[in-house]
């Protein structure tokens, strides 16, 4: 039964309409109209009062479709007539009534629906008791006749034909029992009544599971008006197909008009809900996009929960369940207009594409379509949209309504070396955001600490593969001085046997060798040559020892160890071990000040967001917990870096152990991101205690493309203290202490990303990093230590001295007293077994005799 209620602005029909000159909506509590005349300016706005009609209640408004400025509305007067009316303008707000008329005598109608037809000459009415035509050209007529189709309308469109109509309402199948229906019906302008041509299966097109409570819905009577029952319909001629939206089922059902029994596809939004197809309409004319108007609302109680407008691809991704819309308003970069209540309750589309939608407060507002690489701007306080250009990292070739879409990573054209995921901005290459590491590995301690060892091992190493190990070896130069002595004394054998005699020279050479001689004590000459090469070999020792001495401590050392063939010997050994932490407030331990110039370094936390159209203008923040309290903290620093790939922020930390979130808002994506902290540097006690400089960041990249960070991450970052100690080189210095932080990040990478597409990065409403730093509970303690102090090196030296002449002295002694002994008796013995010496003894003899016999004869 009718019900004048004005303050319901989804009652008995759609009170928005819009053509691609204006849109207009009727608002019952104010007794007017609100035209929106495009394109959209300061002065587009309109107002025209219900003053001029009859009207009390007004049910519906309708725009032609031959894009001027006129509008055709029904409504109830003050007697409950049904009433019909035509206006016009010639120029901008400038509307005039043209005709209104009753529709005959019938009683008020609940359900009653008006559409123009094609060419805009005139609109169709259909009611639960009556069809009629209004005529508007060439003249202005109306023609009326008894509704016998059997169905009370909730739904009509004719669109851009003149021949047929698809209304969906209920049928009567029993006295008490009705269903949901929509027929294909033949206009026959003024002639005739128009008739059925064609049934649609709506009732039995989809079933239900047992549990879901549309399979015992029960309508006793069609003609009973509720909320509930809303129903629309949009045709499009070019594709010839329909798309029939019955919120109380929650689905929306696309039929072919040359089959008008079997479903093309349908979608239905879910069980326990109703609301989605509240309203339907085909984009544009083209009819490859759908939109939907996806309200939610409860089963059973019918209270409001959530709208927004959907459209889908259906020339590219069909219509099922599954599919999923290219496009959802409002979203996180086209909120509401900044006077639109959130409950939308009617759309409607121009035969180019703009959008008219109404909320629950009467509110109409215009979503126009925006040229290439723009979108409409929303976040306005206007009744209709301007165009804004597309943000970096997107981009729209065609014009539309919908948001501009991210570039995907096969459209960038990027080499190997270069980051383009999806959604990237500009072109960066790899190397640009690499990890920070701060090496804080303590070296592993040397195989031999005892500096004897080393001593040894360098003094008789020899390394031919190596000239660095040949020049510094001290075994080479040995070698050398050795050779260079044999040579000498090659040449004074030489010189004693071709010439015996005196020779001033020789013989001086000889007096100076003896004089060297450290062996034999000046004995021999030859042991002067052998003391050569012992000095030098004590040289080299001396030497060693010297340059061994000063590497310590490592961190002071800058250059290798060119006295060595291991040019990274160091005169340090190594020791590690984990100690809890303790109490700084009652510690009276030497390295305390150290962990207090820890405990006291500030903390950066830095933040780069990688292939992201984020800038420092947008909304974004920080926040901090404090037990049930959140607070911001201010971002030090913000800037776009690398041909504004990567936005870089700093915000300093008031604490070490502390929990904040990088809240970004809206729907741009952040391909990769770098996470890191950094501290000044600080000393005490003339240097004795450094806090070191802490700078660390660790990158976490995608492997795939088409992945984006997720709109919810963490990162857990954890701190542990390592703690540097190094012992004085002298028995009476002081220990020196460094330390700083060392970090690990415990990230789950496989929660970090997310596959984005075009129809999922219109559900992002924020990406959300949160970053967590805690402490360990214990810290690294570090030990560094000299091998070899000076005394000790002293020490040895002497020792190794004395060593390498009693050595040379025992072998000295051994060719002394066994091995010359020993040639000399063999080469006696030689000489007498030898037949020359045998025939000399022989004629030795016989000389003998001679004289002998001559004694005799004399």
């Amino acid at each position: 039964m009718y019900t004048n209620t004005p303050t319901d602005y989804d009652l008995y029909g759609n009170k928005i309409t819009t053509n691609d000159q204006f849109l207009i909506n009727a608002d019952n509590v104010y007794s007017t109209w609100y035209p929106v005349i495009f394109p959209y300016t300061d002065a587009s706005n309109c107002n025209l009062t219900f003053s001029a009609t009859t009207c009390q209640f007004v049910y519906s408004v309708v725009a032609t479709p031959t894009n001027n400025l006129s509008f055709v509305y029904n409504c109830i007067d003050s007697q409950g007539n049904n009433v019909i009316g035509f206006y016009t303008s010639n120029q901008k707000c400038d509307f005039q009534l043209i005709d209104e008329r009753i529709v005959s005598n019938y009683s008020t109608q609940d359900n009653f629906l008006i559409d123009f037809n094609g060419d805009g000459t005139g609109v169709y009415g259909i009611a639960d008791n009556f069809i009629f035509f209004y005529q508007l050209s060439p003249t202005i007529d109306l023609f009326i006749w008894s509704n016998t189709l059997g169905i009370s309308p909730r739904g009509m469109h004719i669109g851009i034909n003149q021949d047929y109509t698809v209304v969906a309402g209920y049928c009567q199948i029993s006295t008490a029992v009705a269903n949901e229906c929509a027929f294909l019906i033949r206009l026959n302008t003024s002639f005739s009544c128009p008739n059925i041509t064609n049934k649609f299966n709506i009732a039995t097109a989809r079933t239900y599971s047992w549990s879901d409570p549309r399979v015992i819905r029960l309508i006793t009577s069609s003609r009973s008006y509720t909320s509930k029952s809303v129903m629309s319909v949009s045709i499009c001629w070019k594709t010839k197909q329909v798309l029939i939206g019955v919120q109380s089922l929650n689905t929306v059902f696309l039929y072919s008009l040359n089959n008008t029994y079997d479903l093309i596809g349908s979608r239905d939004n879910g069980v326990g809900y109703m609301g989605y197809g509240k309203s339907v309409s085909w984009l544009d004319i083209n009819g490859r996009k759908a939109v939907i108007l996806a309200n939610t609302y409860t089963y059973t109680t019918f209270d409001w929960i959530s709208s927004s407008i959907h459209i889908y691809d259906i020339e590219s991704d069909g219509f099922s369940d599954s599919t999923q819309p290219i496009y959802i308003y409002p979203n996180s970069l086209q909120p509401l207009q900044q006077y639109m209540a959130p409950s939308i309750i009617r759309i409607a589309c121009s035969p180019s594409g703009n959008l008219g939608m109404l909320n629950l407060l009467g509110g109409g507002v215009g979503i126009l379509r925006a040229p290439p690489n723009e979108y409409p701007n929303t976040n306005t306080s206007g009744w209709a949209t301007t165009s804004v250009p597309c943000y970096s990292g997107t981009s729209r070739d065609y014009d539309g309504i919908e948001l501009c879409s991210p570039y995907s990573s096969s459209s960038m054209n990027c080499s190997d070396d270069i980051y383009c995921p999806y959604g990237a901005v500009g072109q960066v290459s790899y190397s640009e955001f690499e990890s920070i590491e701060q090496d804080q590995d303590y070296p592993e301690p040397p195989e031999s600490t005892v500096f004897d060892d080393l001593l040894m091992q360098n003094m008789f190493s020899l390394n031919p593969t190596s000239i660095h190990c040949l020049v510094v070896s001290p075994i080479t130069w040995v070698l050398f001085f050795m050779i260079f002595g044999l040579t000498i004394s090659i040449g004074i054998i030489l010189s004693e046997v071709c010439c015996p005699r005196y020779h001033s020279i020789r013989d001086k050479i000889k007096r100076i060798f003896r004089k060297m001689d450290l062996i034999g004590e000046g004995e021999m000459w030859i042991g002067g040559l052998t003391s050569s090469a012992i000095i030098v070999l004590v040289i080299f020792a001396y030497h060693f020892s010297n340059g061994y001495l000063h590497q310590y401590p490592i961190e002071r050392v800058t250059t290798n160890s060119t006295f060595a063939c291991d040019v990274t010997l160091r005169n340090a050994k190594f020791s590690t071990t984990a100690q809890k932490r303790w109490d700084p407030a009652r510690s009276t331990k030497e390295s305390q000040t150290v962990f207090d110039l820890l405990n006291a370094q500030a903390f950066t936390l830095n933040i780069d967001l990688i292939q992201t159209a984020f800038n420092c203008q947008d909304n974004f923040y920080v926040l901090r917990d404090i037990g049930y309290k959140t607070v911001r903290l201010p971002i030090n620093n913000c800037q776009l870096n690398k041909n504004k790939t990567i936005m870089t922020l700093a915000v300093a930390l008031p604490v070490h152990e502390i929990s904040v979130k990088l809240v970004l808002n809206g729907l741009k994506t952040v391909g990769a991101v770098r996470i890191g902290v950094s501290g000044p540097s600080a000393q005490a006690d003339n240097e004795r205690f450094t806090a070191m400089e802490l700078n660390f960041a660790s990158t976490f990249v995608s492997s795939s493309f088409d992945e984006v960070l997720a709109e919810t991450t963490t990162f857990p970052i954890t701190l542990t203290k390592i703690v540097n100690q190094t012992d004085p080189l002298s028995s009476n210095g002081l220990s020196t202490f460094s330390a700083i932080f060392s970090s690990s990040f415990n990230v789950n990478s496989d929660m970090l990303f997310t596959n984005e597409t075009r129809y999922t990065f219109i559900y992002r409403t924020a990406t959300n990093i949160t970053v967590t730093i805690t402490e360990d509970n214990f810290y690294v303690s570090n030990l560094q230590q000299p091998i070899a102090r000076q005394t000790e090196v002293i020490f040895h030296n002497l020792l190794f001295t004395i060593v390498v002449l009693e050595v040379f002295g025992l072998v000295y002694l051994v060719v002394k007293l066994f091995l010359i002994p020993v040639c000399q008796s063999m080469s006696t013995r030689l000489q007498k077994n030898s037949p020359t010496n045998k025939a000399d003894i022989e004629s030795h003899n016989d000389s003998n005799a001679v004289v002998v016999e001559k004694k005799v004869v004399q």
